[in-house]
Parts: structure tokens; sequence; C-alpha cells
């Protein structure tokens, strides 16, 4: 793995958990100084949730590309079928 495609995994995964957990803060805020607006609260908590559920996801998509630049076409097979594996956990667990 070349370091470019490091730093970049490293940038989705800073970006990602920063971004989930500025979500969250706000609908813990929310629920706390807005008691009467439960639904935004509620949106944005599910939000920060699933920006931290997709974080490892966009990594991994990351990855594939990043693999496919460099021509190992080993690790892109291996990581292609992690990202399958994945998208298919999250259709089943939201159908």
């Amino acid at each position: 793995m070349s370091e470019a495609l490091e730093r970049r995994l490293g940038r989705v995964l800073t970006v990602g958990t920063r971004l989930s957990t500025a979500v969250l803060a706000l609908g813990l805020a929310v629920t706390f100084a807005l008691p009467g607006s439960p639904h935004l609260a509620h949106a944005l908590l599910t939000a920060g949730l699933l920006v931290l559920l997709l974080t490892p996801v966009a990594r991994v998509a990351v990855s594939v590309v990043g693999y496919v630049g460099e021509r190992d076409w080993w690790f892109v097979l291996y990581t292609g079928i992690v990202l399958a594996l994945l998208i298919a956990s999250f259709v089943a667990a939201f159908a």
C-alpha cells in the first residue's frame, strides 16, 4: 500500500469520525436545548450513527479505488468482496 493511499484512508476515517461526532453532539444538544422538537433530535442522532456506520464502508470503497490505481488486482478482488459483503449486509438490515 502506498503512502498516498494510507494518507487518503486516514483522512476518510478522520473526517467520518469527526463528522459523526459533530452530528451526534448536535443531536444531543438539541435534545436538551429544545425538548419540544424530538423529531429533529432523533433525525440528527440517527444521521450521526449512520455516518459512523458508513465510515468503514467509505474506507473500503476508497481502498478499492486506490488498489485499482496501484494495479494491485489481488487486493482489488479482496477489498471488492469485503465491500460487496458490507453493502449486502446494509441492504439486508434495512430491507
